[in-house]
């Protein structure tokens, strides 16, 4: 049975905020995959299909067009992918399964992702930018969290573990 993303999240303040209803994960920018070393916890960045209608005025001034968060999965098991061409749009979905669970699956043109996890969502770490000619998303950025925004105005190194592993 499919599952909607935001009713398991369970810090969706921020996001409803921004949003009132967010967006589906449907053709969604995939732009990184972390799997954390201290336990079964996956993390995607990703850029969600559609900017918010009312987001902050640094963001409308500053002329940023895209949202990108973090969605950490807890009690991964069963992982499975195939390929990894980042960035990669992709829909997500999530279903349910035995166990308080979930099957999540990211399917691509250039890579394809599954696993299990609890049924419980984390987001963070959002934040708002415009792409580079490229489509990077590596230029300046305005971060959501009053933390993030002290310590971030681009995208962190892979290097910064507080920001990768810790929502």
């Amino acid at each position: 049975m499919p599952l909607n993303w935001v009713d398991l999240l369970a810090n969706p303040g921020d996001l409803r905020a921004l949003y009132g209803t967010p967006p589906p994960l449907r053709a969604v920018t995939v732009r990184s995959v972390h799997l954390n070393h201290y336990g079964p916890t996956l993390t995607l960045r990703l850029d969600l299909a559609a900017f918010p209608g009312s987001p902050p005025r640094e963001w409308r001034e500053a002329g940023f067009d895209r949202l990108q968060c973090h969605l950490q999965f807890l009690a991964v098991e069963s992982l499975a992918m195939r390929g990894w061409n980042p960035p990669a749009t992709a829909d997500i979905g999530l279903d349910a399964c035995d166990r308080r669970g979930m099957r999540v699956t990211v399917e691509s043109s250039a890579f394809d992702l599954s696993f299990e996890a609890a049924d419980t969502v984390l987001v963070g770490h959002l934040s708002a930018f415009s792409p580079g000619e490229d489509g990077s998303d590596s230029g300046p950025r305005g971060f959501l969290g009053k933390l993030d925004s002290l310590r971030f105005d681009t995208l962190p190194g892979l290097d910064e573990k507080t920001f990768y592993e810790r929502l």
